[in-house]
């Protein structure tokens, strides 16, 4: 199997995973006491994360241990992130005075058929040259799909053929222990299906390479591609690629949309 295989089965299963897009089916907002969907118990904002409250009969169980009363449920911020399981089978997590529930059975998963994608072409595999930016500009005009500020780490500049660009380049997440660097982009592809039968997700989609953390020429490979998380599921917003990332090329390369089991586009 060769690497851009891995990267196709991949994901796939981080898709239909527990964790997947496809497993989430709330995320709430959680400003007050109130209930959350589908789930049982009452759940208020705390300093650090979110209190629930529930008797024993309900079936919460926070950090291996049922609840039977208050418990905090520590966020994502925390040095040791609380776990939380329900009845059958659902799980939570608290993020930033939200809590997502997750349904490894969910409906989204049992009728997910693949990640549609353009076929691979070495064609689509480029070079440009990054170029990191200072601390005062490094602070960000590109915003996350909550509205928060991402640091800008740099610039990218390639081309399309005879089309030149400059894309900014946000910090991303370590993966696998190493630093790396995310482009948020659109381009001509990005259309709604019914638009055009070679499009791509309307939102944009998002590539990532290693972040080394000083200028370099880099290796563009637009088959990877891949879809955000709100292409799979309304539960996510999506962050707006800057106006820089805009790409006037259509990039028939990397994944489209996700489809069901009958063909049809998730959304």
């Amino acid at each position: 199997m060769t690497d851009h295989d891995d990267h196709v089965a991949g994901r796939a299963r981080w898709a239909t995973s527990p964790r997947g897009p496809l497993a989430l089916v709330n995320a709430q907002h959680v400003d007050h006491v109130q209930p959350v969907w589908p789930v049982p118990g009452t759940w208020a904002p705390a300093a650090g994360g979110l209190t629930v409250t529930a008797a024993a009969e309900d079936g919460v169980v926070v950090d291996g241990v049922p609840v039977d009363g208050e418990v905090l449920v520590a966020g994502d911020q925390a040095v040791v992130p609380s776990t939380v399981a329900f009845p059958d089978g659902f799980a939570g997590t608290v993020s930033g005075g939200m809590l997502r529930v997750w349904d490894p059975a969910s409906e989204a998963i049992t009728r997910f058929a693949a990640i549609a994608r353009f076929d691979r072409s070495d064609a689509w595999v480029t070079s440009g040259r990054y170029k990191p930016v200072d601390g005062l500009e490094a602070r960000g005009s590109v915003l996350d799909a909550a509205g928060d500020p991402l640091e800008v780490a740099g610039h990218i500049e390639t081309a399309f053929g005879s089309t030149a660009v400059r894309l900014v380049a946000v910090r991303s997440a370590p993966f696998q222990g190493s630093a790396r660097l995310q482009l948020i982009v659109q381009d001509a592809t990005s259309a709604l299906p019914e638009d055009n039968p070679g499009s791509t997700y309307s939102m944009g989609r998002f590539l990532y390479l290693d972040d080394l953390g000083a200028a370099a020429e880099v290796v563009l490979d637009w088959n990877l591609l891949v879809l955000p998380p709100c292409a799979f599921s309304y539960q996510f917003a999506c962050p707006i690629p800057p106006e820089e990332n805009r790409i006037p090329v259509a990039i028939t390369a990397g994944e489209r949309h996700p489809v069901d089991t009958t063909g049809h586009v998730f959304h």
